[in-house]
């Protein structure tokens, strides 16, 4: 068992349905027409392959390695042609189904997360759709890691206003409060904090003041 991703440059389609449609006909007969070619297409194969890497094995090597009961199983003349890898792990075939327009590359299941995640990555850095037929999902190179714009910043309104000088109004009065105290000992700690928050819950009355009114000044102005 595998999973398989597709990869390939161009056409750009954002929906499942229209990437099984593009891939039906190489799914039937190999026709990679309807894709472009690209060189991106050959170097994400050269940077996977340098990722995971493996060699590839002569006619005699592969027999080598065979058992007799899996010789048995070809014909004298398809024995003659077969070829092998050693290494390649994480992948379930080896070499890549690959054209000068789409490559197609099977994992095996239970492969780390990690190579997906390299998958992904190389991807983007070569400017590939990726498109994985087990979600189905479609990932556009131009999809990945962006952000959605940020929307404009609130506009100060009278009653932000109010609510932010609200902040302030008990810490002064408490400020006041404590300066009326006629021990000095117990007068001037109690001011000194209430003069303390009252700086604080200022300091937050201007940032809401900055944020809105000055940002929204100079979004206008660009």
């Amino acid at each position: 068992m595998s999973m398989t991703l597709i990869l390939w440059k161009g056409p750009v389609v954002r929906e499942a349905e229209e990437a099984e449609a593009m891939l039906k006909p190489y799914y039937d007969h190999q026709d990679d027409s309807g894709f472009e070619p690209s060189t991106a297409v050959a170097a994400f194969a050269d940077d996977l392959r340098a990722l995971y890497p493996w060699r590839d094995l002569t006619n005699e090597e592969t027999v080598a390695r065979m058992s007799e009961e899996e010789r048995a199983k070809w014909k004298p003349e398809a024995l003659k042609e077969i070829r092998g890898v050693d290494g390649g792990e994480p992948f379930a075939t080896l070499p890549f189904d690959q054209t000068k327009r789409i490559i197609l590359v099977d994992i095996k299941w239970g492969a780390d997360d990690g190579v997906v995640e390299d998958i992904m990555r190389l991807s983007e850095e070569h400017g590939l759709l990726l498109y994985d037929p087990q979600g189905p999902e479609v990932y556009p190179a131009d999809s990945w890691h962006t952000e959605p714009a940020p929307g404009p910043p609130p506009k100060l309104t009278i009653g932000m206003l109010l609510k932010s000088m609200l902040m302030v109004v008990p810490f002064v009065a408490a400020t006041y409060g404590a300066w009326l105290i006629p021990q000095g000992w117990l007068r001037w700690p109690l001011v000194a904090i209430g003069l303390f928050f009252t700086a604080a819950a200022l300091f937050a009355f201007w940032a809401v003041v900055a944020s809105t009114s000055d940002k929204g000044d100079g979004a206008e102005s660009a």
